[in-house]
């Protein structure tokens, strides 16, 4: 299908090359895909709702959340995450009947469950001034509460999650959410809105010095990271928080591929900005079959260029690392006008992404014309390669 909507902007636009048209892609790789929020609340009809849309436009797979910011009630003994199982279950028999892949949508080291949070605070993230973030709202959200990836028993937690999802029959695979440290700096386009000044790194917003960083940092190196008088600076500090989450993370891709499915993440920009901001290392997580860089432009206050930009980088960094995972460019849909869709899909295949993903069917759902625009487009799509 992405193929299909590279062919839409030769027919509408006339953005491509001749050699360009004729150009062979692997239908297998350059997907078309789509975000949704699921919940145990959401009605059989408004999910088969989701499928029959995609079925139309022709994107080819569902990303679905599952466990996100309000997760229902786990069980306090196993924490068998009775709700995303439920969620991912109802929408495998859609999947199936319209034949959609079905991807699995959590999120990771920001676990919000009491039930977690009341047995084990131990394993949440401290900042530099020696608060837990459970005690404080970062940025006022609710949601802000970072596991650490220092103890191994909160990757085995995160395995036993993706072990649950992976047993439902018809899920194609599963996607890791919030692989990553809290904002350390938001994207510069939040900045005003959220009400903070960030000119700097500063102690409220950066993790992790709970005592197990400390104590295993200060073993490698003979340093505490609390005494360093700018923590930014020292870069031993920062390459282990790189590579403390770049081991969590894969580690738990390379369970998702043991259970059989797909593993995939969703991260930061670039790689660079993501290294920055969120302390993500993703051209590093390892095991993965596709990475997803939210391109969301807006939030960087960038121009639509740099969605081109970031998706070269991304597919640059990954080959310097020797990564072969492949690469996905996310949008933001209410940063790609509904009539200006075939500009940003051409920024995405220039940069050598291979596939995009859409966020959120929400979204699309809120903008009736973009439906009405997208089915449109890949009609007039398969029109032509009917009558070539």
């Amino acid at each position: 299908m992405f193929k299909r909507l590279f062919a839409f902007i030769v027919v509408v636009t006339a953005i491509f090359s001749i050699s360009s048209c004729t150009e062979k892609i692997d239908n297998s790789e350059d997907k078309v895909w789509a975000w949704v929020s699921g919940s145990i609340k959401m009605s059989d009809e408004k999910m088969e709702e989701y499928f029959i849309n995609c079925k139309e436009c022709g994107i080819d797979a569902i990303i679905m959340e599952c466990h996100g910011a309000k997760p229902a009630i786990l069980d306090s003994t196993t924490f068998r995450d009775d709700a995303a199982i439920e969620i991912i279950s109802r929408a495998a028999q859609f999947a199936k009947k319209y034949d959609i892949e079905l991807h699995a949508w959590i999120w990771t080291t920001n676990r919000t469950e009491m039930t977690l949070r009341k047995a084990h605070p131990e394993w949440y993230q401290v900042n530099a001034q020696g608060e837990s973030c459970l005690d404080i709202k970062l940025y006022n959200r609710e949601h802000y509460r970072w596991l650490c990836p220092s103890h191994p028993e909160v990757t085995e937690y995160l395995k036993d999650r993706v072990r649950e999802l992976a047993e439902i029959d018809g899920l194609a695979g599963i996607h890791l959410d919030f692989i990553r440290y809290p904002d350390v700096i938001l994207p510069y386009g939040l900045h005003e809105s959220r009400g903070v000044v960030q000119d700097k790194v500063y102690p409220l917003w950066d993790f992790c010095y709970c005592d197990n960083c400390r104590e295993n940092f200060k073993k490698l190196t003979g340093i505490d990271p609390i005494e360093l008088e700018d923590p930014t600076s020292n870069q031993e500090w920062m390459q282990y928080r790189w590579d403390l989450m770049s081991k969590m993370a894969s580690d738990i891709a390379a369970e998702i591929k043991k259970c059989g499915k797909v593993a995939s993440a969703a991260v930061f920009a670039s790689p660079e900005e993501s290294k920055k901001l969120v302390r993500q290392d993703w051209a590093n997580f390892r095991n993965f079959d596709y990475l997803f860089p939210m391109i969301y432009h807006k939030f960087y206050d960038f121009d639509d260029p740099w969605v081109e930009t970031a998706t070269r980088e991304g597919v640059e960094a990954l080959k310097a690392a020797n990564n072969s995972a492949k690469l996905c460019s996310g949008l933001f849909v209410g940063h790609v006008p509904a009539d200006r869709i075939p500009e940003f899909i051409k920024y995405v295949k220039d940069g050598g992404s291979n596939g995009i993903c859409f966020f959120s069917l929400e979204g699309i759902n809120h903008s009736p014309d973009y439906w009405t625009k997208l089915k449109e487009a890949l009609s007039v799509v398969a029109d032509e390669e009917d009558n070539s």
